[in-house]
């Protein structure tokens, strides 16, 4: 009898228990897919929210949207603010909630007045998730656009007003 052909035996057999073993505890693992999964879900709540401010600002008047994002802005009262459920911006509001069904969101507006930076909430959805992205997008108004409108930003002929469009989106 040749003991070393039974030992080459044995080994082969452990060795592909242990591969076998090792490849079914990585695949099983959870801890490794987990995390890449939460950031998949922010990036893409943020590639949806910027691409939805993105679309509604560029929209043309022959569209679905009835205004686009800079008209809406100029058309908005700005001793006025959201409280919930009670939105200012209906026509804003619709356009966004078409174009991301199934995802809640706030929108603020930030602009400086007297050299102060003022927040104002013009749409409330509810409180923001953990898992909530925010996305920015800056409009310019004129006098022309707003006094079109019928806004109240009481804007000089000449001055020109840059306001940040904050959008905070996330799922339940």
């Amino acid at each position: 009898m040749n003991d070393k052909a039974q030992l080459h035996t044995m080994e082969g057999l452990l060795a592909a228990i242990l591969m076998t073993m090792t490849v079914l505890m990585i695949t099983q693992s959870t801890a490794i897919v987990t995390p890449q999964n939460e950031l998949a879900i922010d990036v893409q709540l943020e590639q949806i929210g910027s691409d939805t401010l993105k679309v509604i600002d560029i929209a043309p008047q022959t569209s679905i949207i009835r205004n686009n994002l800079t008209e809406c802005v100029a058309s908005w009262d700005t001793t006025t603010e959201a409280s919930y459920p009670t939105n200012n911006l209906e026509i804003l509001d619709n356009s966004i909630s078409n174009l991301m069904p199934e995802i809640l969101y706030n929108v603020n507006f930030a602009y400086t007045r007297n050299g102060n930076l003022t927040v104002k909430k013009v749409i409330i959805h509810g409180q923001p998730a953990d898992n909530a992205v925010v996305v920015r997008h800056y409009v310019t108004l004129t006098n022309e656009t707003v006094k079109t409108m019928g806004g109240g930003w009481n804007l000089a002929d000449d001055e020109i007003k840059v306001v940040e469009v904050r959008m905070t989106t996330w799922k339940v």
